[in-house]
């Protein structure tokens, strides 16, 4: 992942990356967090590293682009929120979806009520990835909520504008390991309206995340008449 943010950087811009640190590497995250040069930090360790590399460098007044999921847990995401606060500094979960043209599109045709208002919406994401150890090792932050659900949950929350649902079901199925291998999760929101979600790290989905509306059936590729 960190790989790929990296080849995205290399885009034009008014950016660069300064330096790299690793636990691998000479230069450690410490050093990295006391560089009064790096403006801006992203962070790309594993799942369960987020929250201890994150507050390192928030503590250290750096703005900082946190790999998703934000922590393992909401007490661990509350005091990275808190401490960027307190710091006065940005933080941002890279949930790179939400800027991608296409999600773009979706929230202009929303505010824009171009679609009438929407019922249901329904994400599907699989990807096959019991081959890799950090998805399937508890100790790692392995998890297919955690690793691909976060971009169905994501999407259905940007359609109804970031409202809490009033109620969520969620059943699924572990692996030896512990870890969550397949997930279904239903929720509810105010003027029944619903979402449906699922995702697996075992097998593939061939939806897309998609919402269904009075006049039209909108997917992140497509734009297509319904009866």
């Amino acid at each position: 992942i960190s790989h790929d943010f990296s080849v995205a950087m290399k885009t034009p811009g008014d950016h660069q990356i300064a330096v790299i640190a690793s636990r691998s590497l000479e230069r450690s995250y410490e050093e990295l967090a006391n560089d009064p040069d790096i403006d801006m930090v992203y962070v790309g360790v594993l799942h369960t590293e987020h929250w201890r590399v994150g507050l390192l460098f928030l503590k250290a007044g750096k703005n900082v682009l946190c790999e998703k999921p934000f922590a393992m847990n909401s007490r661990q995401v509350k005091d990275l929120v808190a401490t960027a606060k307190k710091n006065n500094v940005f933080l941002m979960e890279a949930i790179w979806s939400r800027c991608s043209p296409l999600h773009a599109e979706v929230r202009r045709l929303l505010a824009e009520e171009a679609v009438g208002e929407v019922k249901l919406v329904k994400a599907y994401f699989g990807s096959p990835q019991l081959h890799i150890s950090r998805s399937v090792e508890k100790e790692l932050g392995g998890s297919a909520l955690l690793d691909i659900g976060v971009y169905c949950l994501q999407f259905v929350l940007m359609v109804f504008n970031g409202e809490r649902p009033e109620s969520i079901q969620a059943t699924g199925v572990l692996l030896d390991s512990g870890v969550d291998e397949s997930v279904v999760v239903v929720m509810k929101f105010s003027r029944n309206r619903m979402a449906f979600s699922t995702f697996s790290i075992s097998q593939r989905c061939c939806h897309l995340p998609a919402l269904r509306a009075p006049l039209k059936f909108l997917a992140p590729c497509t734009a297509l008449p319904h009866s």
